[in-house]
């Protein structure tokens, strides 16, 4: 048994990063069955749910909504590896009077861990009642009567 861990050890080994931003200053936990960093702060999913507001437009008269697709992030599917996100550096310079939002939800498919068990109608039900919540908000603008919305 410890000839396993011995070579799982040497696998999983941080080797050379393949790209100049590649991170590997946090080591796996080889001895758990998760394959989580070892850090102080337990990863959390659902921090990243809901909307996140990118960009609160001037005088806005139509609010962007950006949504990932499955396995997507609110944040991660739309920046390039240098952390530019094109719809909070770039979008709002030529749609200055839009307010540029991004939705997040649970589209984990894949995780080892826990995985949505939510269909795509229950997904979108979410969405709809998220959106009609943000809308109301009095600090929302009352000029924004239009919805686009951006899909990934």
């Amino acid at each position: 048994m410890s000839g396993l861990r011995s070579r799982l050890k040497d696998i999983l080994r941080p080797s050379r990063p393949s790209s100049p931003h590649a991170d590997t200053s946090t080591p796996l936990d080889v001895n758990s069955n998760s394959p989580r960093p070892l850090s102080s702060k337990p990863i959390s999913k659902t921090e990243d749910f809901d909307f996140l507001e990118l960009a609160p437009g001037t005088d806005p008269i139509v609010d962007i909504v950006a949504i990932h697709g499955l396995q997507g992030h609110r944040e991660k599917t739309w920046m390039v590896d240098d952390g530019t996100m094109w719809l909070r550096h770039f979008l709002p310079t030529d749609l200055c009077n839009a307010r540029v939002l991004t939705y997040g939800y649970d589209a984990d498919t894949h995780s080892p861990e826990c995985v949505s068990t939510q269909t795509m109608r229950r997904h979108a039900d979410g969405f709809a009642k998220a959106l009609s919540r943000k809308r109301e908000d009095p600090r929302a603008s009352a000029d924004a009567s239009s919805v686009n919305s951006l899909t990934h």
